[in-house]
């Protein structure tokens, strides 16, 4: 016999008793009750005996129902029927102001009683014990078995009874037989009369009866704390509780699958749920649109999910305080079914994201993004006179709905009635990968992107390109063609504006980068594991907290009577001081033209080298009342016509002529607009499911076909230069490897011999020398990644 691990009152099984479920009639021992002459099913009534009785050890009171155990006041362990059960509760959703982490149960509302609890099965199998289910049994048993490292399995079982024997059997003689109480659909323990006398080998690993249900019962509580919880923090938690069992890699990834299918319902019932929870979402935030796409089946009732777009009310109203410029990008999902996740940014005065609307789709390809981008323009933007910029990678996709005139995007030819432009960085990273990695070309990042991308400048862009041009040639190339709608096309002019801020002429607002939709898909991340309509409500929670929190920072500056927010303020006054060492010279009076001279970069043995600037501001435009609209300006240095700020010369100028430097800021950085962005509407908590509206249509279920096989992708590839070497590099992976010797160089030059590799070596240094400037020569690195930083809190 075992040792009782459950402190019961006697040492003895036999003389163990329930302090709840103990019965007046003794409980039958044999190994098959049925082969009792004296048996009887406890779910048929004896007259003979009368009802069954309770007693409860501290009174000795004798109960006729096990409900009278209890006060009015006291919790009832189960019920039949949850319409009748006080302490039942039900699994929905948490307050809006602790969004995502703890998403509401989205799928059918699971009545739960305290006889249903997560601790109900940790006690011994004793005989009189109820569970709610015959799945909960099941549960206790295999819980039972995995703690103390023995195995069991079902000999038979049907709707009204089950049995369990040990697997070494007849070796060892512990079994259970339960049975379901008729009625109420509980299931009783009969008899268990025996403790394991076997054990499994200490050193064994595997557990048959460690399942995927198992799993998902122990970790569904830690899962709703932290949606993204890893496979290699489930398998922790089972080890915590089963010392000695090691779950394996599929075992702990459908725990944790089921698991979320609990919580959120199933992946294939979401698809059908995706409207009716977005008309809830519709009718409770005023000005919220959303569209599905569906494919028709041989079934007339049934359609196959094909797209989806959605975008709240507040988002849609923000936009239209914003600057015209957005950026887009696609994401790939992590859960059952393949899918990309489109989103589309804005941003506020201080470069907060303004999420804008997001999509679902099986790809990126043209159709997807052309309907997804057609639904942005008249949907969401609806105004086709306002010509927004979109900031992008280079996806063929994205390029395809730019060169059409059918989805609303025209950015090129007499039609254009938008602009697009290449993400800085994307175009750096494909720059690595053509001219190859490595220490020779380690500078050229920064030369690209402190240089030549973020150079305002046409002169000392010019300047710069040239230096390009002689010093490296394949990637001088690949700049000059990476604009071009076909870059195999040698009769198309260059585009350098398309990544160059010195031709942009204003449309990008000094937004270089996609970074705002690069950071929402990194937000988004766990979401993207979850079934499509846990997506969706994790984009309204998210994006209702983004806007209350935002809504509260900017109306506490407002009431500092602040026009600027604080970062156009800090730009201002970091401009303000730099225009204190400057000269100023009025050329024209009545043109208003005037000469500013800095002093520049230091020459070795030059001395500084002092630049002049040519500020324009005529006099008929100038206004005393900072409340008048705002004054367009211009200055050599093109920094005030490409973001809207004034420049440190502007400010020299208005400070030698009494000028009011704010209105020569673009209104869209006010204060106001940064209050109606936030503030201009509001998010409204939808209802539980059970009052969402009826939809009628056919039913909406996933494609089969694009069901995720094997481990899912979580996070993006590892690109080029993250793995360029650097001082932040991860020295736990050894020492560096050796450099190839002077007979092997010809390996790295295609086949080429010593003396034909020879000028490549001379033009290798000749770029270290161009690209590996000095420390001052780069400071404006940090300054330039900190003007396009995007802040999410």
């Amino acid at each position: 016999m075992g040792p009782d691990l459950n402190a019961t009152p006697s040492d003895d099984p036999e003389d163990y008793i329930d302090p709840i479920y103990h019965t007046s009639k003794p409980v039958v021992e044999s190994d098959d009750p049925e082969d009792d002459p004296d048996y009887v099913d406890p779910r048929e009534d004896d007259p003979e005996d009368g009802p069954e009785t309770y007693s409860d050890l501290s009174t000795g009171e004798e109960y006729s129902d096990v409900e009278d155990l209890y006060d009015e006041d006291d919790e009832v362990p189960f019920h039949s029927n949850t319409d009748d059960a006080p302490n039942a509760y039900i699994t929905g959703r948490t307050a809006m102001h602790h969004p995502v982490s703890a998403l509401c149960d989205i799928s059918d509302f699971q009545y739960v009683g305290m006889g249903e609890s997560k601790t109900e099965h940790e006690g011994e199998l004793a005989p009189g014990r109820i569970f709610r289910s015959k799945k909960q049994l099941i549960l206790a048993v295999c819980d039972y078995s995995c703690k103390r490292n023995v195995e069991m399995r079902t000999q038979s079982s049907n709707k009204s009874r089950i049995i369990m024997v040990c697997v070494q059997k007849p070796n060892c003689p512990w079994r259970l037989y339960a049975i379901c109480e008729g009625f109420n659909a509980n299931w009783k323990i009969s008899t268990n009369p025996h403790d394991h006398i076997c054990t499994r080998p200490y050193n064994e690993r595997r557990h048959d009866n460690l399942t995927a249900e198992l799993i998902a019962e122990h970790v569904r509580e830690e899962l709703r704390k932290d949606l993204g919880l890893k496979i290699s923090q489930v398998g922790g938690l089972i080890r915590a509780r089963y010392t000695r069992i090691e779950p394996t890699y599929n075992k702990a990834w459908r725990g944790r699958e089921r698991a979320l299918e609990q919580l959120f319902g199933s992946w294939e019932g979401a698809y059908n749920k995706l409207p009716r929870l977005l008309e809830a979402i519709k009718r409770t935030t005023p000005g919220t649109k959303y569209d599905i796409i569906s494919w028709e089946t041989n079934d007339p009732n049934v359609r196959v999910f094909k797209m989806a777009a959605w975008a709240f009310g507040p988002c849609i109203e923000a936009l239209k305080h914003a600057r015209p410029v957005i950026s887009i990008d696609a994401s790939f999902l992590s859960g059952r079914y393949k899918g990309k996740l489109f989103t589309v940014c804005a941003y506020d005065p201080e470069n907060h994201l303004i999420p804008v609307a997001f999509g679902l789709a099986e790809k990126e390809d043209k159709n997807s993004w052309g309907w997804f981008m057609s639904w942005v323009r008249f949907e969401v933007i609806g105004d086709m006179n306002r010509k927004y910029c979109v900031v992008s990678d280079r996806h063929k996709a994205i390029k395809a709905v730019f060169a059409s005139t059918e989805y609303g995007w025209k950015a090129q030819g007499p039609q254009k009635v938008a602009i697009h432009r290449y993400c800085m960085q994307h175009v750096a990273e494909n720059l690595f990968k053509k001219v190859g990695g490595g220490k020779q070309n380690k500078g050229l990042k920064d030369f690209f992107k402190v240089k030549l991308a973020n150079k305002k400048n046409e002169d000392r862009f010019r300047e710069r390109w040239e230096q390009l041009k002689a010093a490296n040639r394949i990637a001088y190339e690949y700049l000059r063609n990476c604009g071009k709608h076909d870059e195999t096309d040698r009769k198309e002019r260059p585009k350098l504006f398309m990544w160059a801020q010195a031709f942009d002429k204003g449309h990008r607002w000094g937004l270089m980068t996609s970074n705002g939709s690069e950071s929402l898909n990194s937000i988004f991340r766990v979401e993207r594991r979850l079934p499509v309509t846990a997506i969706v409500e994790g984009t309204f929670y998210k994006c209702a907290n983004w806007m209350n929190k935002r809504t509260q920072l900017v109306l506490e500056r407002h009431r500092l009577v602040e026009i600027w927010p604080k970062r156009i303020e800090d730009k201002l006054k970091k401009h303000s001081d730099k225009a204190d060492s400057m000269s100023t010279t009025t050329f024209r009076l009545d043109l208003g033209t005037f000469i500013v001279k800095a002093r520049g970069e230091y020459r070795d043995g030059h001395g500084f080298e002092v630049s002049k600037y040519r500020v324009e501001i005529p006099p008929e435009m100038v206004q005393t009342d900072p409340q008048l609209p705002f004054t367009h300006t211009k200055c050599s240095c093109q920094k005030p016509q490409l973001t809207g700020i004034p420049c440190a010369h502007v400010i020299a100028v208005c400070k030698q002529s009494n000028y009011n430097v704010d209105q020569f800021v673009d209104e869209r950085y006010s204060l106001y607009h940064q209050e109606a962005i936030w503030s201009g509407g509001q998010f409204h908590c939808y209802r539980d499911e059970d009052q969402w509206p009826v939809y009628d249509g056919p039913t909406i279920i996933p494609d089969k076909s694009i069901i995720n096989r094997g481990r899912r992708k979580i996070i993006r590839t590892e690109m080029a230069m993250d793995k360029m070497e650097g001082k932040n590099k991860d020295k736990s992976k050894g020492p560096k490897p050796k450099k190839p010797s002077k007979k092997k160089v010809a390996d790295h030059h295609q086949g080429q011999t010593v003396e034909e590799a020879k000028p490549n070596q001379t033009f290798k240094r000749q770029s270290n020398r161009l690209f590996n400037l000095p420390v001052g020569h780069f400071m404006l690195t940090g300054q330039i990644i900190m003007s396009n930083h995007v802040e999410i809190q």
